[in-house]
Parts: structure tokens; C-alpha cells; sequence
């Protein structure tokens, strides 16, 4: 396997960690807070499109439209949680600013990158910009209110270092592909190669991946769960260490013969 197919590669794994987080909160059948219940649509519509995109594909040998669908998703299921935890005047500000990321959207779509022929540049640059400020707004709030509990154990600080690091550095790795289509760039100095700009601006992307589906694990571990942490264990992974009484049938125990009468 050569290094070019050891990326794509790592990058399909990568792609498929929303399966992996979904399977998990339904094994542990994690009860996800009011706040956090957009994150489960985010979960679920990036699990669709990852199956979408491979039949994108395989079919329809362009899979472009599915960076489009999947910006204007993480966009809106995202947003709806930071309105959830914004205060009332905040909200108005924050619809406002999903509204404009709407209209870029539309705007990247039916003019200025297509929504076939070109990644959506345009507004994946602003969705991702308007992610990252929300996150590092509600650091600081929660900073300047003292609201911040050990970093560790708070869902709010986890998911805004998600936010803010995995959309601030996923930007840069999507630009990076897309550079070689403008045309002014054909004229300057350094020299442009499609192919070898889009793998060299990847290369890091599945360690992203790695470390965004670390964090979102840890995150659903600060949720409340439906069941004890064995019994959301695979059954041939479950023991008991030392003899324990029968719990099942208790009608029919048989005692000892001191413990009668």
C-alpha cells in the first residue's frame, strides 16, 4: 500500500467515528441533557452522510454536494446548542449570525463554487469562523461568570474545545484543497499542484479525527446512563469476581438446612 492510499484510508476510518460514538451512547444507553439533544442529530447526520458520500461515490462519481449538505448540518445542530446554553439577549445575536451563515450557504451553492463543482469555500469558511466564535464566547463566559467547574468533568468546556479546535483547524486542512482552483494563484511564484496539495493538506486530518472522537467520548461519559457501566459491557465481557446468591427465580431457592425453622 502506498502512502497516497494509507491516507485515504486512515481518512474513511476517520470518517466513520460518528457510527462509533452512536453505537456506543446506545450500548450504555447514555440520557443525553436537554441542552446537548442536538448534538444526537449531529451524531446521526454525519453517520447519513458518511454512508451518502461512499454511494456519492461509488454511483454517482461525485461527492461534492455532500460537503455542502454536511457544512450547513454541522452549522445549524451545532449553533442550536450554543443558542441553548447563550442567555436570552445572546440568542437573538446568534440566530442572526446563523442566518447569515444561511445565506452563504445559498450563496456557495447556486453561484460562487456550484454545488457539483467546487467545495463549498465559501461557506465552509464562514460556518467554520462562526463555530469557533461561538466556542471561544462561551469560554469566555463562562470563564468571566466563574461557571467553569473542573475543566474535566464540565460537558459545556468539553464540547467548545471540540468546537474550537477541530473547526478551527479542519478549515485550514479544507482550504488547503482547494487553493489550486483560483486562478490568481496560477500566476504567482510558488506553483500550485492540485493532487499534491490536497493529500499534503490531509495528512493531519485523521489525527483530528482521532482526537475530535476522543473528546466526544469522554463527553457522553459526563451524561448520565441508563444502565450500570457492566451491563453496557457485551455480554462475553461481563464476570463477577467471588460467588454472589442467585437473584433470578428467587421463589424457588432452596435454603440450608440451618438457615430453616
Amino acid at each position: 500500500m502506498t502512502w497516497y492510499n494509507g491516507i485515504f484510508l486512515f481518512l474513511r476510518i476517520g470518517e466513520s467515528i460518528s457510527l462509533l460514538i452512536l453505537g456506543i451512547m446506545w450500548a450504555r444507553k447514555t440520557k443525553v441533557t436537554p441542552v446537548f439533544r442536538p448534538l444526537t442529530a449531529y451524531l446521526l447526520c454525519d453517520s447519513f452522510l458518511y454512508v451518502f458520500d461512499t454511494f456519492a461515490r461509488k454511483v454517482l462519481h461525485n461527492n461534492i454536494f455532500a460537503f455542502h449538505i454536511s457544512t450547513f448540518c454541522d452549522a445549524t445542530w451545532l449553533t442550536l446548542i450554543f443558542i441553548n446554553l447563550a442567555s436570552d439577549n445572546t440568542r437573538n445575536w446568534l440566530k442572526i449570525g446563523w442566518l447569515l451563515f444561511f445565506a452563504s450557504a445559498i450563496t456557495s451553492a447556486l453561484w460562487v463554487d456550484g454545488l457539483i463543482t467546487n467545495m463549498n469555500t465559501l461557506s465552509r469558511t464562514v460556518g467554520n469562523c462562526f463555530l469557533v466564535f461561538m466556542a471561544f464566547r462561551q469560554l469566555n463566559q463562562m470563564i468571566r461568570h466563574d461557571y467553569l467547574v473542573p475543566p474535566a468533568k464540565s460537558p459545556v468546556f468539553i464540547f467548545c474545545f471540540i468546537v474550537g479546535i477541530y473547526y478551527s483547524c479542519s478549515l485550514l486542512m479544507f482550504i488547503g484543497q482547494d487553493l489550486s482552483r483560483y486562478s490568481w494563484l496560477s500566476n504567482s511564484i510558488i506553483r500550485f499542484n492540485q493532487q499534491h496539495n490536497g493529500v499534503s493538506a490531509l495528512w493531519f486530518y485523521p489525527f483530528l479525527r482521532a482526537l475530535q472522537f476522543g473528546m466526544l467520548l469522554h463527553l457522553i461519559t459526563l451524561f448520565p446512563m441508563g444502565v450500570t457501566p457492566r451491563h453496557a459491557l457485551p455480554q462475553w465481557l461481563r464476570f463477577r469476581l467471588g460467588w454472589r446468591p442467585p437473584t433470578k427465580n428467587w421463589r424457588y431457592r432452596v435454603l440450608p438446612p440451618h438457615l430453616v425453622g
